[in-house]
């Protein structure tokens, strides 16, 4: 489509779509701008000509769609559909503080002055009537009678649903629902949401009265007003209110997402204009993409050359903004620079970026002009450098090119700047052997330290992909220095390159690690580097977190039903006194193994303080990690070789894997000749392990999961085989690692028992091995320090399973657990500094 940008005001005429950048929508005067909207001029600080001016311009771009969908909105449902949810269950949990909550701010409302309450009352009865009207009229106003359609829509829908909680409720159908969010009266119960509320919420959503200078304020006072004196007439809890409002909001933003917004994207040829008017020679603008990262790139074309052209617009600001938010939380602090807020903040960062690399003698995109375009929009031209990204070179680079390329990030870190997306297309080389950037990145001024590693580890790996590793790391070296270059190793990481580096590594997987290897290889007898942590948030951290939250409401759940003083009262504190023996013992048990598992003498009260600090490290990491950890690097400072410490850990671990095993089957076989036997396998358990199995039969029917075990399994397994042979050659250690495996399982369970017989339970010695060994397996399972919550959980359901009463067993669990898990932590935490101070560890 061709057009050419003529006077704004003829705008709306000529395309045929209604004015959204209305006068009603701008501000009255130049100073009364929004404060996400950037001001009218020029990098170099001078005020633009008037933008009204007629120019002749040439614009090729399709129609902009009337109606969009805004990324921003999204996100908003997804925040309030996490804030509804953590809402109920935090209010289903704690019912008392709920309560009490609410009769305290029932009781401060109904302090107010009586003529304030009566003042709040007329204005919720007759803001509720007028409010809609007047928003309908403004929409009408504004020329925009589909929104107005979809806004009574919108609150009619949130009205049906109100309606049909409702009934739930009132048939006994709402479930804990009923418990949350209402109250029982003499006719049966409150209302589950409030409809008035929950539509009036959906409807200005939709008719979306952000920033309308009269509509807003008059609506927030009138839904405040229409929740203060709903609470005080009692005719709703402060839950019910709280979810009217979420629920409200909730579908207006569903219904935005939707049928989308009417969209206040200004055209091209009042992008055209406003370049024309701040003094840019331009003749021809091009849409060249219509969402690159959230923004529209046009092509400009002047007397001078050619121009790129960024439109940022409200409707799409936030696309890219969001995925950084994303690695802002994944991601530790200095690898990803956190999204703007506002249109205003974005655009002045991105200028300072443009500016400051200029500066710095940096090839880069330069900012040529700034300028809002209408109150919803604003552009950046760019003047563009020339040259071939690196990705389009198939490795056709001399060593004058990639001596620039290292000139370039030296120039960077001398001037702490950093760019944070340095990939394969980003890097440009002309035909002369100079080297520019193709975009100004996610970059800062000012940078930290680790920024500016990450970066230079991205440019290794970039340059690597297309040189090789080899010649990438002799010219840096030659040009940067050894020591700069070292400074890389830690942030070596694929999760550290820009989205382009990754997707090029994934072609080539093993150029990182010869990159790593060689640059280890420039000083082979220094001490290994570890790589740092970039990672705020794992897959494994999420999983975690996940099961903890669950295990956490499971555990709750169980405490709520126990009177925590009446078992410290109640307790038999001879059993209890027995039990904290038998749990000192567990530990001896781990420490005895693992002095089976070795060939050298370890010292027997070391082994245990090491055993104390690894009950200590569960806090923070599931048991089997800490284990393996700390007692590997125990062995390595007594005297073994990193191989002999892992594969005698190794050797330990399958010691106490036999043991479990065989007095598992041992328990379950005397368990199951006794009179209680009811403890046992349902046939779903039965059909759910069966189908686990045919799927592990059939995950090693795949190419890939063979040569994951050929290639990462079985080496660990012959790395650990002449240390299992040489334990086995020698009874007394072989004795000594059964014999300590044997005496942490035992203890495990006399613990169980100690805790069952301390409130009175005489289940069968048997049975309660069986309900520890589920437990055990249970707490493997669960992704939570110590299997915090899962064993809980297990262990309860298992000794009600036996015939232990539901009270009497969670009180037992929670004192073995006392004793077992809680009770070690702070002598774990002495042992770990204290093996530390000594360097036993």
């Amino acid at each position: 489509m061709h057009q050419t940008a003529g006077n704004a005001d003829t705008r709306a005429e000529r395309d045929g779509r209604p004015d959204t950048a209305d006068p009603s929508d701008a501000p009255e005067r130049r100073d009364e701008r929004p404060d996400d909207r950037p001001d009218e001029r020029d990098v170099d600080g001078r005020q633009s000509p008037d933008p009204e001016a007629p120019i002749d311009v040439e614009v090729v771009e399709p129609p902009i769609p009337e109606r969009v969908r805004r990324p921003a909105d999204g996100v908003r449902l997804a925040a309030a559909l996490v804030l509804l949810v953590l809402g109920l269950l935090i209010a289903d949990l704690a019912a008392g503080t709920r309560g009490a909550v609410e009769q305290d701010l029932t009781d401060a409302t109904s302090g107010l002055p009586r003529l304030l309450l009566t003042l709040l009352g007329w204005m919720s009865g007759i803001g509720v009537l007028l409010l809609p009207i007047g928003v309908g009229a403004d929409l009408l106003v504004r020329r925009r009678p589909m929104q107005l359609i979809q806004a009574l829509g919108t609150a009619v829908v949130g009205g049906v649903l109100v309606i049909v909680l409702a009934v739930l409720v009132q048939s006994g159908n709402g479930g804990f629902v009923t418990d949350v969010l209402t109250r029982p009266t003499t006719t049966g119960h409150t209302g589950p949401l409030d409809i008035v509320i929950v539509a009036m919420l959906a409807l200005l959503t939709v008719a979306d009265i952000s920033g309308r200078k009269w509509i807003s304020p008059i609506a927030t006072t009138v839904v405040i007003a229409t929740l203060v004196t709903t609470l005080l007439s009692g005719a709703m809890t402060l839950a019910a209110l709280a979810c009217s409002l979420l629920i409200g909001w909730m579908v207006g933003l569903g219904s935005r997402l939707v049928f989308g917004v009417t969209s206040t994207r200004p055209p091209g040829t009042e992008v055209a204009a406003v370049l024309v008017s701040g003094g840019l020679p331009l003749t021809r603008l091009e849409l060249i993409d219509a969402n690159d990262a959230g923004d529209r790139r046009y092509l400009g074309q002047t007397t001078q050359g050619p121009l790129d052209v960024h439109v940022i617009d409200r409707d799409t600001f936030g696309l890219a903004s969001g995925r950084r938010l994303l690695r802002v939380l994944r991601l530790r602090s200095g690898f990803t620079r956190p999204p703007a807020l506002t249109l205003r903040s974005e655009v002045e960062h991105r200028t300072l970026m443009g500016l400051a690399l200029h500066d710095a003698g940096v090839r880069a995109p330069k900012p040529v002009a700034v300028s809002e375009v209408g109150p919803f929009s604003a552009v950046i031209a760019y003047d563009e450098p020339q040259g071939t990204p690196l990705s389009e070179l198939d490795g056709d680079l001399d060593d004058a090119r990639l001596a620039a390329i290292w000139r370039l990030a030296g120039t960077l870190h001398r001037r702490r700047l950093v760019h944070r997306q340095l990939g394969p297309s980003t890097i440009l080389v002309d035909d002369h052997g100079g080297v520019a950037l193709s975009r100004l990145g996610s970059g800062d001024v000012a940078a930290d330290d680790i920024s500016l590693r990450i970066d230079l580890a991205q440019l290794l790996t970039t340059v690597a992909l297309s040189v090789g590793p080899e010649r990438t790391v002799d010219s840096a070296v030659a040009v940067l220095g050894e020591d700069a270059v070292l400074r890389a190793v830690p942030v070596l990481q694929p999760v550290a390159l820009s989205p382009d580096a990754r997707a090029a590594l994934k072609a080539s997987k093993s150029v990182m690690g010869e990159l790593r290897e060689r640059l280890v290889a420039l000083r082979p007898r220094a001490e290994a580097v570890e790589p740092v942590q970039l990672r705020r948030i794992s897959p494994r951290g999420v999983v975690t977190l996940l099961g903890g939250g669950i295990a956490g409401y499971v555990l709750l759940t169980q405490l709520a039903q126990v009177d925590i003083g009446k078992v410290v009262t109640t307790a038999d504190w001879r059993w209890a006194a027995l039990l904290g023996l038998f749990a000192a013992a567990t530990f001896a048990g781990a420490s005895v193994a693992l002095s089976g598992a070795v060939q050298i003498h370890l010292r027997f009260v070391r082994t245990y303080m090491t055993q104390l600090a690894v009950a200590f490290s569960g806090l923070v990491a599931p048991a089997a990690v800490g284990n393996i950890a700390l007692n590997t690097r125990y062995l390595q400072t007594s005297g073994l070789s990193p191989t002999m410490a892992g594969a005698s850990v190794g050797v330990a671990q399958v010691a106490q894997f036999c043991s479990y095993f065989v007095l598992l089957v041992i328990s379950g076989v005397l368990a199951g000749t006794g009179p209680a036997v009811s403890f046992s396998p349902s046939p779903v358990l039965v059909a759910a392990i069966l189908v686990v199995v045919i799927l592990l039969l059939g995950l090693l029917a795949l190419p890939k999961v063979r040569g994951l075990l050929t290639d990462r399994v079985l080496p660990q397994v012959k790395s650990a085989l002449p240390q299992v042979l040489a334990v086995l050659q020698h009874p007394a250690k072989l004795t000594q690692l059964l014999g300590g495996a044997l005496l942490l399982d035992m203890s495990f369970v006399a613990a169980l028992v100690c805790a069952t017989r301390a409130f009175g339970a005489q289940a069968p010695v048997a049975a309660i091995a069986v309900v520890y060994f589920a437990g055990a397996i249970v707490g493997s399972a669960v992704p939570t320090p110590g299997g915090l919550g899962g064993i809980e959980a297990a262990m309860s359901f298992g000794l009600i399973s036996i015939g232990v009463d539901s009270g009497t067993a969670v009180s037992s669990v929670l004192l073995y657990r006392l004793a077992t898990y809680w009770l070690p932590i702070p002598f774990g935490w002495f042992s770990l500094n204290r093996l530390q101070k000594v360097g036993a560890i």
